[in-house]
């Protein structure tokens, strides 16, 4: 049943990522195909199940349906899978539930163009914040301080780059994401998230000059990334495996 709630939200989540960038409401009207526009059936949107059954093509105009939209429903399931078996607490499933569906719009928006919206990163991190005043499991001041040490260490490190390269390397929706996550993991969580992070990034980074021809490999200083997918990244090791990554760090085994 947590795979099947899970998929239906990953289902949601694609109209998020699909309209929220537009500029539309994500509440009005049913969901459409991204090619012609025509309305979805109830049994041409049944999760995983009608991309399979449509052969990954829009049954009215035949355009292909996009990777992204059963990649994005089964991060969903997966990730309520992962939240039922690792919180059987229900208040800890229903605090977490939202972050991580947060982070998979997150990373998919950013990925597709380069944008992490305000609508998502803003009322999550108050969301956060109000969730530490009833879980006793991360207290208001640790939360608080996640938020703000977060938003000020990226903007601090945003300002210090452009001064020294001319140009910006962390945008203000990452700021505002390293907060989000701050005020759902607390303070403690942030030097593993972005130690995991840029380590990610870093490797993408590498990977991706490696793919470049020997002609274009000397411009390595202007690639950039979308560095949203990284920071979900951190937060969702953290999330699922923090205290093991720590004792693991720290010697512990």
């Amino acid at each position: 049943m947590a795979g099947l709630v899970g998929l239906a939200l990953g289902s949601f989540l694609n109209v998020v990522i699909t309209r929220l960038p537009q500029g539309e409401s994500v509440w009005g009207g049913r969901s459409r195909c991204p090619q012609c526009r025509s309305p979805l059936s109830w049994y041409d949107n049944i999760p995983l199940c009608s991309y399979v059954w449509l052969r990954g093509r829009c049954r009215s105009c035949g355009a292909a349906i996009p990777w992204r939209y059963p990649l994005v429903e089964l991060a969903g399931g997966l990730m309520a899978l992962a939240l039922w078996h690792t919180f059987p607490d229900k208040l800890l499933l229903l605090a977490y539930a939202p972050f991580g569906l947060a982070l998979i719009a997150l990373t998919a928006i950013d990925l597709e163009h380069r944008l992490l919206p305000d609508a998502i990163t803003i009322p999550g991190t108050i969301l956060g914040l109000l969730l530490s005043l009833v879980l006793p499991q991360l207290s208001f001041l640790e939360a608080a301080a996640g938020a703000l040490l977060g938003a000020g260490l990226f903007y601090g490190v945003g300002r210090l780059y452009e001064k020294w390269a001319g140009r910006r390397g962390l945008g203000g929706g990452d700021v505002k994401m390293l907060a989000m996550i701050g005020a759902f993991l607390g303070v403690w969580a942030l030097p593993l998230v972005i130690l995991i992070s840029a380590g990610l990034g870093t490797l993408a980074g590498l990977i991706r000059v490696l793919g470049q021809g020997p002609g274009d490999r000397g411009q390595w200083r202007t690639i950039s990334l979308p560095y949203g997918p990284f920071l979900a990244a951190g937060a969702g090791c953290y999330l699922f495996w923090g205290e093991r990554l720590l004792n693991f760090l720290s010697g512990g085994g």
